[in-house]
C-alpha cells in the first residue's frame, strides 16, 4: 500500500473526484449489499472455499482482465479514482493514471472520471472510458492511450461502461449515463437513450439496441448471442453472421433470482454466464438456468477468469479471488 500511496501523491489532482462530487456505488448500477446473506438452496457454489482478498484500499473497483499466461497479471479499474492498477501475484502497482479524464480540475459534471470495463483486443488493452465518454486502446508496453470511438451519428456517447471483443475484432459496448453527474438528468447527454453498440475494426459505430438500460455485457463463444444487463434482469440479443441483431429476448428475469440485477459479467468457453449480482456471483447456463452462486460479502461489480481456474472479482473497495471447483461445469475463458 505504501507504493500506491506514493503514486497517488505523485499523480495528485488527476486522481481526485470533481468538486462537490458524492460518489455512491449503488447509483453506479451495482445493487446495495443485502441486509442478510443471499442463499439459493440446491444451487451449487462454483468456488472451492472462501475468497481471498488480493488488493484493497480503493474507491470502487471494476473491469478486471487477466493479461498473459501463468506469469501474467491482473488489471482492474478504480473508476472514481481515475486509475488502472496491476496485480502480479504478489503486489499491486499503478498501471495507468489518469485512466480516463485527463484534465484538471475534474468538472463536477462528471461523477466517474476513470476507466470502467477493460478487455484485451486490437493488440492491446481496450477500455470503456467513462470519464472521456469514449472507447480507447492502450498500448500495453508504452501505456499510450488513443480514443477510437466517442460518438454515434454525430452525438457524444453517454459514458461507456463495459465492453466485449468478438472473434473478428468487433467491439460491443454498453453506454449508460452512470459516469455523468445527474445520471439520466445530466445536461451533458446528447443521446436520448442508453444503448448497446458495436464498433467494427474500421471504427464504424453501429447501434445494436436502444431499448435497454444496460450495464454489463458478454458474448457467447460462437459470437451469435450477445448478453446485456437491464433493469429487468439479463437479456439475450441474437446476432446474425455479420454481428448485427436479429432479435432480443429475456435471458434471466431479475424476479427469478430474488430480485438480483447484474453489473459486469463474463461468458466462459462452455457458454455459461458468470455475472455479478446482489450478494455474489451468479452462474447461468446458456439456456438461462441458474446453476451456480458464489456468496461474496459487499457490493460485487464484475469478474474475470485467470490461470489455475481462478475467478477474480471486483468487490467494492477491493479485489478478491477464488478457485473454481474442478467438478463445476465450465469456468474456462474463451480463447480466440
Amino acid at each position: 500500500m505504501a507504493n500506491r500511496r506514493s503514486f497517488l501523491r505523485a499523480a495528485g489532482s488527476s486522481l481526485v473526484l470533481g468538486a462537490g462530487s458524492v460518489w455512491s456505488a449503488s447509483r453506479a448500477g451495482a445493487q446495495a449489499p443485502p441486509a442478510a446473506p443471499v442463499s439459493f438452496p440446491g444451487i451449487a457454489n462454483p468456488l472451492d472455499g472462501a475468497v481471498e482478498v488480493i488488493a484493497t484500499g480503493y474507491i470502487w473497483t471494476e473491469g478486471p482482465v487477466w493479461v498473459g499466461g501463468e506469469q501474467g497479471h491482473l488489471l482492474f479499474s478504480d473508476v472514481p479514482g481515475n486509475a488502472i492498477y496491476s496485480w502480479d501475484g504478489k503486489r499491486t502497482t499503478a498501471f495507468l493514471a489518469p485512466s480516463g479524464y485527463s484534465g484538471f480540475p475534474i468538472p463536477d459534471t462528471l461523477r466517474e472520471a476513470g476507466s470502467n470495463g477493460l478487455a484485451l483486443g486490437r493488440g492491446g488493452l481496450l477500455m470503456a472510458d467513462s470519464g472521456t465518454r469514449a472507447l480507447a486502446r492502450v498500448d500495453l508496453a508504452t501505456r499510450q492511450k488513443a480514443v477510437f470511438a466517442d460518438s454515434y451519428q454525430g452525438k457524444r456517447l453517454n459514458s461507456p461502461n463495459d465492453l466485449v471483443v468478438a472473434r473478428n475484432g468487433d467491439v460491443y459496448f454498453t453506454d449508460p449515463p452512470y459516469g455523468l453527474a445527474g445520471v439520466q438528468k445530466s445536461p451533458l447527454r446528447e443521446l436520448t437513450y442508453t444503448g448497446v453498440f458495436r464498433v467494427t475494426p474500421d471504427n464504424q459505430v453501429h447501434l445494436i439496441t436502444d431499448k435497454l438500460f444496460p450495464n454489463g455485457i458478454a458474448l457467447s463463444p460462437d459470437n451469435r448471442v450477445l448478453y446485456a444487463t437491464d433493469n429487468s434482469g439479463w437479456v439475450a440479443i441474437d446476432l446474425d453472421a455479420s454481428g448485427m441483431p436479429t432479435g432480443q429476448r429475456p435471458f434471466v428475469a431479475s424476479a427469478s433470482v430474488g430480485g438480483a440485477r447484474g453489473d459486469g459479467m463474463k461468458a466462459d468457453s462452455a457458454g455459461n454466464i458468470w455475472t455479478s449480482g446482489r450478494g455474489g456471483i451468479y452462474v447461468f447456463s446458456p439456456k438461462g438456468e441458474h446453476i451456480g452462486f458464489a456468496p461474496i460479502a459487499g457490493r460485487v461489480s464484475n469478474c474475470a477468469f485467470g490461470p489455475g481456474r481462478y475467478l477474480y472479482v471486483t468487490n467494492d473497495t477491493q479485489v478478491v479471488r477464488g478457485r473454481i471447483r474442478a467438478d463445476f461445469p465450465g469456468g474456462a475463458p474463451i480463447q480466440y
